[in-house]
């Protein structure tokens, strides 16, 4: 049941990400975490190259929210997070 709500979810990223507005700026999935609550957490993380902006990421969540919600993937309260996975640190 779990594993498919997350294929669910992951369905829905990839569809939102191939809309051309996403492709132009060739936002990609890094990750993608989903806790087992009732509640769940659901946390996505883009990226592009050269790094993504707040922009970029606010308006991912804006419109994944909404598909969310048209789907019924959950029938709880969820919280979506959607960040970068940041810069990995050097460190010799």
């Amino acid at each position: 049941m779990f594993e498919e709500k997350e294929e669910k979810v992951k369905n829905l990223i990839e569809r939102l990400l191939k809309r051309e507005d996403y492709l132009e700026k060739k936002i990609v999935l890094k990750k993608l975490f989903i806790s087992k609550n009732a509640s769940p957490l659901i946390r996505i993380y883009l990226d592009k190259e050269g790094g993504i902006n707040l922009k970029d990421l606010e308006e991912f969540h804006k419109e994944f929210e909404i598909l969310l919600d048209v789907e019924k993937i959950f029938n709880k309260n969820y919280t979506l997070e959607v960040s970068s996975p940041g810069e990995e640190k050097d460190r010799r």
